[in-house]
């Protein structure tokens, strides 16, 4: 009669079989992460290309790119400052060639997105300015779809404080934020280096203070210069989609600086988001680059450890550099 066997596995055996499967999810799990950024970024990617059209779209009835109106268009320094009548976005422009058509409708251009006096602007455009807008968010930006700090100068809804969320910003080319001494340039010209392109010294496409672009001001070429470029949501306290002084940025803040960790508004600390010097500029979360928006609607990805003079020479539109497609 054969005796039966009830030999099971030896403890080596099953430290073995473990070890290996070990071995296969450690090989399996950065393949996975990777699969899953390519995956948001061809999503960003897409996004972008959904803002290329409705530019583009917008030009075609307008004549012009949009602008944003934080203050009254300025030609020489001096003149009117604020003006809180009439305070909008460009994306706010833009909303019906985004299919927000029903979101435009209900924005009341009237009035500003937010202001006045006990915050009556606010409360009157809070339903339109605080709807949430997928195709301007980035998948890969951890932020939540409203700020958990609050926005400053021109935040939105009832309280004035709040905002949706904005990963995608106009290009105003290279004014330095408001403060000269903070990432300067070689040879600035005094024209160009007015805070935010104030007085209509913008060099790039969009303002927060009106003043327009067409595409025959851009003599550097549709393709070489940028539209929109990428950055993080809680980056920066004034970042919002309807905030008109909150969604264009320029390149006088170094690509990719990623310090800002800091929500304590301390405006004068280099890891605070209260700190506009720092906080307005092109980042993301993608690794080792950043997606901008060309003027001729095309989506590339800018290296971060691009030629900072060939970084703001690409979001200048008509300055006569030469930039060489493999310098980026």
């Amino acid at each position: 009669m054969c005796k039966r066997s009830n030999r099971g596995f030896t403890l080596i055996e099953l430290l073995v079989v473990i070890a290996i499967i070990a071995v296969l999810i450690a090989l399996l799990l950065p393949a996975v992460q990777a699969a899953r950024e390519a995956a948001r970024r061809a999503q960003c990617v897409n996004n972008m290309k959904q803002l290329g059209i409705a530019l583009h779209n917008y030009h075609d009835v307008v004549g012009t790119f949009p602008t944003s109106f934080w203050r009254r268009t300025r030609n020489t320094q001096g003149g009117t400052a604020e003006d809180g009548t009439n305070r909008h976005s460009w994306i706010s422009m833009t909303l019906p060639y985004l299919e927000q058509t029903n979101v435009y409708n209900a924005m009341n251009f009237q009035v500003g997105v937010g202001g006045g006096t006990g915050n009556i602007f606010g409360r009157i455009n809070s339903t339109a300015a605080m709807t949430q807008i997928n195709v301007l968010m980035c998948p890969s930006d951890p932020s939540p779809p409203i700020s958990s700090f609050p926005r400053t100068d021109q935040g939105v809804g009832p309280n004035s404080n709040s905002g949706p969320k904005v990963c995608y910003l106009g290009n105003f080319g290279d004014n330095h934020n408001d403060d000269a001494t903070w990432w300067t340039f070689p040879n600035l010209p005094a024209a160009r280096d007015n805070g935010f392109g104030e007085w209509g010294t913008f060099t790039g496409i969009m303002c927060r203070s009106g003043g327009t672009v067409a595409f025959r001001d851009v003599t550097d070429g549709l393709s070489n210069t940028f539209g929109v470029g990428e950055t993080l949501f809680e980056s920066c306290d004034w970042f919002t989609w309807a905030n008109p002084n909150g969604t264009t940025s320029g390149t006088s803040c170094p690509i990719c600086y990623m310090r800002i960790t800091d929500h304590k508004k301390d405006s004068a600390s280099a890891t605070d988001s209260n700190n506009w010097r720092v906080g307005f500029g092109f980042r993301s979360m993608h690794p080792g680059i950043v997606n901008f928006l060309f003027c001729d609607g095309s989506t590339r990805a800018i290296k971060c450890s691009i030629n900072r003079i060939n970084y703001r020479a690409l979001s200048t539109r008509n300055l006569g550099e030469i930039v060489s497609s493999d310098a980026y």
